[in-house]
């Protein structure tokens, strides 16, 4: 078993661990602002509500205050009725007596099927009160269960970090600046396992005896396509790495 290479699926196995925790890590934000923009949605169609409910309310008020304007004008013509001293006089009053009453059983019903908007509106807006503050409850609930998976995956990463430094000590310099720069340049991916002779990440074919040699574990080798390091996971000594690998 070649142990340069083994150090290097080892450090592959970590950055590839590492790389998921990070998309992990990436996620949360985003998920964070999906909770956020689910309960903005509600809390909006809440206050949308409460803001017909006060328009509802508004109309009403209006409504009886032209009604009371309406009756005091119907005393007020009444009284005057003692006071006309012709007959066409007299019907005028009782003209504009009977306009202000069909205007006052107009204004009536519309009070009365604003009354019946605004009960309506006010159960609920009661049952989307309770609503509001259940999904404000899970909210932050959900936000602290973010956050604590977050730092937990923070911590992950510390500890395959440092892991991944101990690794890194024990590989010599050549081959580890050559990882660090397929690392950069493919994707995070700078050792792939080969498969019936062909690399599982290009997934194009090896050579015949590039294969064969590899088989070997005599020299550690290259994919001649991705140029990334390749090893031979079915090798008894590389079947146990592989079991703990993601994406290897």
């Amino acid at each position: 078993m070649q142990e340069q290479l083994k150090h290097l699926v080892e450090l592959q196995i970590l950055e590839n661990k590492k790389a998921a925790l990070l998309r992990s890590r990436k996620e949360a934000p985003q998920r964070l602002a999906a909770l956020d923009t689910e309960f903005a949605r509600f809390e909006s169609e809440y206050l949308l509500k409460k803001a017909d409910l006060e328009h509802a309310q508004k109309m009403h008020r209006s409504v009886e205050r032209d009604v009371a304007e309406m009756e005091a004008k119907i005393a007020r013509s009444k009284q005057r009725m003692h006071d006309v001293k012709t007959n066409r006089e007299y019907q005028a009053l009782l003209k504009e007596i009977e306009d202000s009453k069909a205007e006052i059983a107009g204004r009536e019903d519309q009070a009365l099927e604003l009354m019946e908007k605004i009960e309506a509106l006010v159960g609920e807006i009661r049952e989307m009160e309770r609503d509001v503050e259940r999904r404000r409850a899970e909210l932050e609930q959900q936000k602290v269960a973010v956050e604590a998976e977050t730092d937990a995956v923070d911590a992950r990463i510390t500890e395959l970090e440092a892991q991944q430094e101990e690794i890194r000590r024990r590989i010599d310099a050549p081959l580890l600046k050559r990882w660090d720069f397929l690392v950069s340049r493919q994707r995070g991916i700078a050792v792939a396992a080969v498969q019936n002779g062909t690399c599982q990440i290009c997934h194009l074919n090896l050579p015949p005896q590039r294969f064969i040699e590899l088989q070997r574990d005599e020299s550690i080798l290259h994919c001649p396509h991705c140029h990334r390091f390749i090893y031979w996971p079915d090798h008894p000594d590389y079947a146990v790495l592989q079991e703990t690998a993601e994406t290897c």
